[in-house]
């Protein structure tokens, strides 16, 4: 029952944010403005916790700009930057899975599995039947395989 209610509920966010919203719907990679709204991708990894970056210490890569907490995770990012790039384009690996859609996340809503970044969204509706991290968590393995085969589906 509770993922039926989940997945009612991704269903509203999609369809809400598929009209009106600037989001690159179509593009691979969750970009509007600064990559993963300026939180540092090494931080995740390297310090365990989603902390914000400053434009100073920021690198172009790909045609994205990331920004980074400090230099050594600035340095880090440049020496292997494919390391600390999150799934699925930056999308929320939940609605990968289930819907084959493309959501925007919360990045402060992550966990690494497998050695990759997965983020997940956060709204006020997710609230009411709990988060798709923790519904995700449930059965992860199962989740990041039908990911990954969504994934390669929408993409080619």
């Amino acid at each position: 029952m509770k993922r039926i209610s989940i997945l009612l509920i991704m269903a509203a966010i999609v369809a809400s944010c598929s009209s009106g919203s600037d989001a690159p719907k179509d593009e691979v990679f969750n970009v509007e403005g600064v990559a993963l709204d300026g939180y540092d991708p090494v931080a995740y990894f390297e310090q365990g916790e989603a902390k914000k970056g400053v434009e100073d210490e920021s690198v172009n890569h790909q045609g994205l700009v990331y920004y980074f907490s400090s230099t050594k995770n600035r340095l880090l990012f440049q020496e292997n930057a494919e390391k600390y790039l999150p799934e699925y384009g930056g999308w929320c690996a939940y609605a990968v899975a289930e819907t084959s859609t493309k959501m925007q996340p919360d990045p402060t809503q992550w966990q690494i599995q497998d050695g990759e970044l997965m983020l997940f969204t956060s709204s006020w509706m997710t609230k009411l039947t709990g988060s798709l991290k923790d519904e995700w968590n449930e059965d992860p393995e199962s989740y990041e395989t039908k990911a990954d085969n969504n994934w390669d589906t929408m993409n080619n």
